[in-house]
C-alpha cells in the first residue's frame, strides 16, 4: 500500500498555468513521443507519435526541438532504433513544416554517420540503414538545390514548368537529379525485399512489418518523381516549329542516356509496385498505383496526352489506445500548423490580374486556417477542463472505497477482541484470577470505548468525503500491530491456566499499545480533514477556472462567428472580382482573335497579295488543324461556362482557332490566284468571306457569354471552302513525275536482272542435262558450265548491287528532300537524276546483252567476244551507277560503303568472266584448228594461204571496228553533254 508520507507528493497543489509551464509540458511531450516512436522494439513505428512530432515542427516552425531530442536520445544504440529513426525522419521531411528541410541541412553529417556506423553490420538492419541514410541525404541535397519543391514532391505541371523556367538546361539538370533520387529509392526497395525470406509470410509478422513500413513514404516519393520525370523528358524531346514554339530543342542523341536510364528504372519501379501491391500488410495501409504495361515513347509527342500521373492513396488507420499517453498528449484532434503572415495585396503584386487573384486566394486560405486553429484551441480547452473534472471524481471515489475497507477491517477486529474476552473469562476458574480478570475487563472496556470513538472519527471522515488515500498505509500498519497483539493475546489465553500473571502483563501492554494507536489515529484524522479542506478549495478554484474558460469560449465563439461572416462576404466579393477579371482576359483574347481575322480579310483586297500563289495540296494541310481547333473551341467554351477555372484553356483555344483560320484564309486566297477557272476562284473567295464572317460572329458571342450553337454550320462552310480549294488544282497535263520515272526504272532494272538470273539458272541446268560424258569433257571441255557458272555469279552480284543502290537512293532522298516531296527533290536535282537513270538503264541493257551472248555461246551460235564485251559493259555501267549515287550520298553512310564493296566484287567477277571466256575460246579453237594429222602437203599449203588471208582480213576488220568504236564513243559523249549541260571544251576530241 501507498505510504502516507508519499501522498503529499501525489496530491500536491496545482501550479499556475504560465507560458513556461506550457512550454515545459510541450517539450516533455515531444521528447516522450520521440522515445516511443524510436524504441528498440522490433515493430513498425506508431504513426500517432510521428504525427505528434510533425505537429511540434508546425508549432515551432522549425526542426530544432526535434534534433535536440535526437541528440538527447541517440538512435544508434541498436540497429532497430536506427532503422525506425530513419523512417520517422523520412515522414517528418515529407509532412513536417517547410522549414524542417532547411533546418536539417546542418545535421546531414549526423545522418551520414548513422549510415557509416552500421555499414559493416552484415545481419539485421545494417545494410538497410546504409541505403536509407543515402536516400535521406539525397533528399536533403535535392531540396537544397531546388528549395521550391515541397517535402512531399507534389507539384502540378504548371508549377514544374515555372520551377524549370522553361529552359532546356534546367530541365536537363533537374532530370539528372530526379533520376538519382529515384535510384536511391529503388536501391532501398531491393535491399528490403532481399533481406526478407520469400518462403515465409514476413509481411504479417512484427519484424517483417518493421522492415516494410518505410516503403510507404518511398512509394509516395517515387510516384511523384515518376510523374515529374516523364513530363520533363517529354519537354526535352519536344520538336519546336514556327507554329508551335517551345523551349530550345536538344539533340535526340544527347538524351539517349536519359531514356536508357529511365527505361531501366521503369522496369524496376513496375516490379516494386507489383510486389508491394500483393503483400497483405500494404492492402490496409496504402493503395499502390499501377504503371502502364509499356514505358512512354518520348519521341512521340502525342503520347504525353495519354500519360496519367500515378496516384497514391494512404488509408487512415486508427491507432490503438495507449493509456500511458493519456496525460502526455491528446492525438484525437491534432493541432493545425500555424498560418503564415498575411501578404500585403497592395505592395506584393505587380499589377497583373493573375497575381492579384492568387494573393487574395492565399489571404482567404490563411483566414480560414486561423479560424480552424482558434476552433481547435477552444476544443482543446474544453477537453482539458473535462479531463481535470474526471480526475477529481476518480480521486473522490477512491477515497470512499478506502473508507469502506477500513470499516470492514475495524468490525473484524472488534469481533476478534470479543472472542478473546470470552476465552479469558472461561480460563479464569480460580478465585485469585477474578480480581485480575475484572481489572482486565475494565481495561478492555476502555479499549473498546476507544475503538468506538475511532469508528466515529472514521464515520465522520466518510460523511465528509475526505481523501483517505494517505492514511490507508498507516492504518494497515496499525491493524498489523493489532493482529500481532491479538496473536499474543491468543497465546496468553492458551497459557492463562498455567501463568495468569504473564497474561495480565501482556494485556496491560496490549492496552497501552492500543491507546497509543488510537491517539495516532486521531492525529491522522485531523491531518486528513485538513487535506480534504485543501482538496475542496482546489476543486472550487478549478470550477471557477472552468467557468471563466466557458465564458471566454462563448465570447471567442461569437467573435469567430462574426469574423466568419465577414470573411465569407469578403471572399464572395473577391470571387466576383476574380470572375470579372477572368472574363476580361477572355474578352482580350477575343479582341486579339478578331484583329487577326480582320487582318487576314484585309489582305484579300491588297494588290501585293495577288502575286502570292499557293498549291491546293499545301492549303489543304490546314484542313485538319482548323477542324480540330473549332472543335476544341466549342468544348473549351462549354466547359468555361460551367467552371471559370478553365479560362486558360479557352484563351488558348481562341488563339489557336483564330490563328489557324486566318492562315487558312490567306493560303486559300493565294490558291485562288493559281486556279485556271475564274468561276471556281470567285466562288472560293466568296465562301472564304462567309466563313470568316461566321467565325467573327462566334467570337462576338463568346465575348457576350452567349451560346455558340453554330459551330456545325461553320464546319460545314469550312468543308465547302476545302472542296473549292481542291477544285482550283490545275488539271492540265504536266511533265512526267521524275520520282515515278526513277522508281519505274529501278524496278525495271531489278526485274530485268531477276529474269537474267533465272534464265542463267535454266541454261546451266539444261547444259548439265544435255552435255554429258565424253562430249562435255572432250568437245566442249566444260565450256558451257564454266561460262554459265561465272555469268550466274556475276548476275547475282549485280542483283545485290541493284538492291543496295535502291536502299541508298531512298536514303539520299529522305536526307535531302527536307520539307519537300520526292518529286520536288528529283526535279531540283535533275542532272543527278538523269545520271542515275542512265546508270540504271545501262546496267539493265548490259545484263540483257550478257544473257543473250551466253545463250548464243552455249548453243554454239555465238562468240566468246560478245560475252567479254557484255561483262565489261556491266562493270562499267555498275561503276557509273556507283558514281552517280556517290555524288549525293553521305561520306559516312554505311549503305554507300556496302554499295562500293558490291561494285568491287562485280569488278572481280567481271575479270573472272573475261578470263573464263578467253580460256574457253582457246580450248575450242585449239580443238578445232590444230589437228593437222590428216592433211596432205597440198592441203596444208592451201590451208596456210587461207589462214594468212583471214589474218589480214581480221586485222583490217579489227582496225575498222576500233575506228567505229572511237566514233561511237565521241557521239555518245556529245549526246550526253547536250543532255547534261557540259561545256564544249569538256567533250573529248
Amino acid at each position: 500500500m501507498t505510504s502516507i508520507k508519499k501522498i503529499p507528493s501525489v496530491l500536491g497543489t496545482r501550479r499556475a498555468n504560465t507560458l513556461e509551464q506550457e512550454r515545459d509540458h510541450f517539450e516533455r511531450s515531444q521528447e516522450a513521443s520521440f522515445r516511443k516512436a524510436v524504441n528498440d522494439e522490433e515493430v513498425p513505428v506508431k504513426m500517432k507519435h510521428v504525427r505528434n512530432l510533425i505537429i511540434g515542427t508546425f508549432t515551432d516552425k522549425s526542426a530544432d526541438l526535434f534534433w535536440r531530442n535526437v541528440a538527447l536520445n541517440p538512435p544508434i544504440n541498436t540497429d532497430v532504433t536506427a532503422w525506425k529513426f530513419c523512417h520517422c525522419l523520412h515522414v517528418v521531411f515529407r509532412d513536417g513544416h517547410p522549414n524542417v528541410l532547411r533546418d536539417s541541412q546542418r545535421h546531414v553529417n549526423r545522418i551520414k554517420d548513422t549510415g557509416q556506423h552500421f555499414r559493416h553490420l552484415t545481419h539485421g538492419y545494417g545494410r538497410l540503414i546504409r541505403f536509407y541514410c543515402d536516400l535521406l541525404v539525397t533528399k536533403l541535397s535535392f531540396h537544397q538545390r531546388y528549395p521550391r519543391f515541397p517535402g512531399a514532391l507534389t507539384v502540378t505541371p504548371e508549377e514544374l514548368e515555372a520551377l524549370a523556367e522553361n529552359d532546356a538546361n534546367n530541365y536537363f539538370e533537374l532530370a539528372v537529379e530526379m533520376l538519382e533520387y529515384m535510384e536511391c529509392i529503388l536501391n532501398l526497395y531491393e535491399a528490403v525485399f532481399s533481406s526478407m525470406d520469400p518462403s515465409r509470410a514476413n509481411s504479417m509478422t512484427r519484424s517483417g512489418q518493421c522492415r516494410l513500413a518505410p516503403l510507404i513514404p518511398s512509394i509516395q516519393d517515387s510516384s511523384c518523381l515518376y510523374d515529374c520525370i516523364v513530363r520533363i523528358l517529354f519537354q526535352l524531346h519536344k520538336v519546336p516549329s514556327k507554329y508551335k514554339p517551345t523551349l530550345q530543342s536538344l539533340p535526340t542523341d544527347m538524351l539517349s542516356g536519359h531514356r536508357t536510364r529511365f527505361y531501366k528504372q521503369f522496369q524496376q519501379l513496375q516490379q516494386f509496385y507489383n510486389n508491394t501491391r500483393n503483400l497483405q500488410y500494404f492492402k490496409g495501409l496504402i493503395q499502390v498505383p499501377a504503371l502502364p504495361q509499356d514505358p512512354p515513347n518520348f519521341l512521340v509527342e502525342a503520347e504525353l496526352r495519354s500519360h496519367v500521373a500515378p496516384v497514391v492513396v494512404v488509408e487512415e488507420q486508427p491507432d490503438p489506445v495507449d493509456l500511458s499517453d493519456t496525460l502526455l498528449i491528446d492525438t484525437s484532434e491534432p493541432e493545425p500548423p500555424p498560418i503564415p503572415p498575411h501578404p500585403d495585396l497592395i505592395d506584393s503584386h505587380n499589377g497583373s490580374l493573375a497575381e492579384v487573384v492568387a494573393e487574395r486566394e492565399s489571404l482567404i486560405d490563411a483566414l480560414h486556417g486561423e479560424l480552424e486553429a482558434m476552433r481547435a484551441e477552444v476544443q482543446r480547452a474544453r477537453s482539458q477542463a473535462t479531463h481535470n473534472e474526471e480526475q477529481l471524481r476518480l480521486r473522490i471515489n477512491d477515497l470512499e472505497s478506502t473508507i469502506a475497507e477500513l470499516d470492514s477491517e475495524l468490525l473484524a477486529e472488534r469481533q476478534s477482541r470479543e472472542s478473546i474476552l470470552a476465552q479469558v473469562e472461561a480460563a479464569a476458574a480460580s478465585a485469585e484470577a477474578v480480581t485480575r480478570l475484572a481489572a482486565e475487563e475494565t481495561r478492555r472496556r476502555t479499549a473498546e470505548e476507544k475503538f468506538v470513538k475511532m469508528k466515529d472519527v472514521y464515520q465522520k471522515l466518510r460523511d465528509e468525503h475526505i481523501n483517505l488515500i494517505r492514511s490507508k498505509a498507516e492504518l494497515d500498519k496499525e491493524l498489523g500491530q493489532a493482529r500481532e497483539a491479538l496473536s499474543t493475546s491468543q497465546r496468553s489465553q492458551d497459557e492463562a491456566v498455567a501463568n495468569l500473571q504473564r497474561l495480565q502483563a501482556q494485556m496491560v501492554h496490549e492496552a497501552e499499545t492500543q491507546q497509543s494507536s488510537v491517539q495516532s489515529a486521531r492525529q491522522e484524522a485531523q491531518s486528513l480533514h485538513q487535506q480534504l479542506n485543501a482538496a475542496r478549495t482546489e476543486r472550487d478554484e478549478a470550477l471557477g477556472q472552468v467557468k471563466e474558460l466557458q465564458a471566454g469560449m462563448s465570447n471567442l465563439q461569437s467573435q469567430l462567428d462574426a469574423q466568419a461572416v465577414k470573411f465569407a462576404s469578403e471572399a464572395q466579393g473577391l470571387h466576383n472580382e476574380w470572375e470579372s477579371g477572368v472574363h476580361k482576359c477572355v474578352e482580350g483574347a477575343v479582341d486579339g482573335a478578331l484583329v487577326i481575322m480582320a487582318n487576314a480579310l484585309s489582305h484579300f483586297d491588297h494588290e501585293a497579295h495577288t502575286a502570292v500563289k499557293c498549291t491546293p495540296e499545301y492549303t489543304l494541310v490546314y484542313q485538319t488543324l482548323v477542324d480540330n481547333a473549332l472543335s476544341s473551341l466549342s468544348n473549351a467554351y462549354e466547359t468555361y461556362l460551367n467552371n471559370f477555372n478553365t479560362a486558360p484553356s479557352l484563351v488558348a483555344s481562341i488563339s489557336n482557332a483564330a490563328h489557324f483560320a486566318s492562315v487558312f484564309l490567306l493560303y486559300a486566297k493565294a490558291t485562288s490566284h493559281t486556279s485556271p477557272n475564274i468561276e471556281h476562284a470567285e466562288n472560293l473567295v466568296a465562301a472564304l468571306e462567309v466563313f470568316a464572317k461566321k467565325c467573327m460572329e462566334t467570337m462576338e458571342r463568346i465575348r457576350s457569354k452567349e451560346s455558340i450553337q453554330d459551330i456545325p454550320l461553320i464546319k460545314e462552310q469550312f468543308d465547302r471552302c476545302c472542296t473549292l480549294v481542291s477544285l482550283c488544282e490545275d488539271q492540265t497535263p504536266r511533265e512526267e513525275d521524275m520520282a515515278e520515272v526513277v522508281q519505274r526504272e529501278m524496278e525495271a532494272m531489278d526485274l530485268a536482272i531477276r529474269d537474267a538470273v533465272d534464265k542463267f539458272t535454266r541454261l546451266l541446268e539444261n547444259s548439265r542435262a544435255n552435255d554429258t560424258g565424253m562430249q562435255l569433257e572432250i568437245k566442249f571441255g566444260k565450256v558451257n558450265e564454266s561460262i554459265l557458272g561465272t555469268c550466274s555469279d556475276l548476275m547475282a552480284a549485280v542483283r545485290q548491287l541493284v538492291v543496295r543502290a535502291s536502299d541508298l537512293q531512298r536514303e539520299i532522298v529522305a536526307a535531302g528532300k527536307g520539307g519537300a516531296s520526292p518529286r520536288e527533290f528529283y526535279k531540283r536535282n535533275h542532272r543527278w537524276t538523269e545520271g542515275l537513270l542512265s546508270g540504271a538503264k545501262a546496267v539493265a541493257i548490259a545484263c540483257q546483252a550478257l544473257m543473250s551472248a551466253a545463250d548464243q555461246v552455249v548453243s554454239g551460235k555465238g562468240k566468246f567476244e560478245e560475252v567479254i564485251v557484255a561483262s565489261r559493259e556491266i562493270a562499267a555501267s555498275s561503276m557509273q551507277l556507283v558514281m552517280a549515287s556517290r555524288v549525293k550520298a553521305d561520306k559516312s553512310s554505311q549503305k554507300m560503303a556496302d554499295l562500293s564493296t558490291t561494285a568491287k566484287q562485280i569488278s572481280t567477277l567481271t575479270g573472272t568472266v573475261v578470263a573464263t571466256a578467253e580460256n574457253c575460246r582457246d580450248k575450242i579453237s585449239t580443238a578445232s584448228t590444230l589437228d593437222f594429222s590428216k592433211l596432205s602437203l597440198h592441203s596444208a599449203k592451201r590451208l596456210e594461204m587461207e589462214t594468212l588471208v583471214k589474218m589480214l582480213e581480221t586485222e583490217k576488220q579489227l582496225e575498222n571496228e576500233r575506228t567505229k568504236l572511237a566514233e561511237l564513243r565521241r557521239h555518245h559523249y556529245k549526246l550526253a553533254g547536250e543532255l547534261e549541260g557540259w561545256d564544249e571544251e569538256d567533250i573529248p576530241k
